[in-house]
């Protein structure tokens, strides 16, 4: 449950009912140029890459329900692999097993996330299960992370502990939205400054050339095979 939906009335503000839209005219109508801007850009979206049989695309407000009634199991990883020609990557991987298993059913690469801990609050963080998932496929796949990255010297972290690369989706989000396109590239520089610096600091000239000697971190966080 993302609490802060209901307390900013998102199912009143999405729903059909005008109605139940009235409590919060006043925030609206304090906003004229937000509201003209958004009335102009279509008001509230549809999910145009979920397209319903014989409907066309999802309604955002169905997304939750969709959500809850929605079951993805191993056996569509394997009839992807079977429809789709290229590479595959499975994102939430948290565990050397289902690592292993991802790669086993055709998975090109997995990213260790817990996306951005939204979903189920107390699982373990990305840097926490990024160990265990790279001793566990080795060098069969590429092994990608994210969740928590917030400077460059996380993504110096996590590169050491074996990552080939680092998502880094919502520093640019927060870029998008104060400053568009000029506010992506400036949050870009902000991450690639501080990589280059936090390497300088360590001591150690390129990316390609970090490793596990460059964080300490508990024998724990490596993964030891199910029975």
């Amino acid at each position: 449950m993302r609490e802060r939906d209901p307390r900013n009335g998102i199912k009143e503000l999405l729903g059909g009912s005008a109605v139940a839209k009235i409590p919060f005219l006043p925030q609206i109508l304090a906003h004229p140029a937000w509201l003209a801007a958004f009335l102009l850009d279509g008001g509230v979206p549809n999910l145009e890459n979920i397209v319903i049989p014989g409907k066309g695309p999802m309604p955002l407000m169905d997304v939750t329900a969709a959500l809850a009634s929605a079951v993805v199991t191993w056996e569509d990883l394997r009839w992807l692999r079977q429809v789709w020609p290229g590479p595959i990557v499975v994102k939430g991987v948290l565990t050397g097993d289902d690592a292993k298993r991802a790669v086993e059913e055709g998975a090109a690469a997995v990213v260790v996330s817990n996306h951005g801990g939204r979903q189920l609050d107390g699982v373990s963080s990305s840097l926490r299960a990024l160990p265990e998932v790279v001793a566990a496929i080795g060098d069969q796949a590429e092994v990608l992370m994210d969740g928590g990255v917030r400077r460059g010297s996380d993504i110096v972290k996590a590169i050491s502990l074996g990552a080939r690369a680092v998502l880094v989706g919502r520093a640019y989000a927060y870029g998008l939205a104060a400053a568009g396109q000029a506010g992506v590239a400036r949050a870009l520089e902000i991450l690639r400054d501080d990589v280059e610096r936090t390497l300088r600091l360590l001591g150690c000239p390129s990316t390609s050339l970090l490793n596990a000697s460059y964080v300490d971190v508990p024998a724990s966080w490596r993964w030891k095979a199910s029975p």
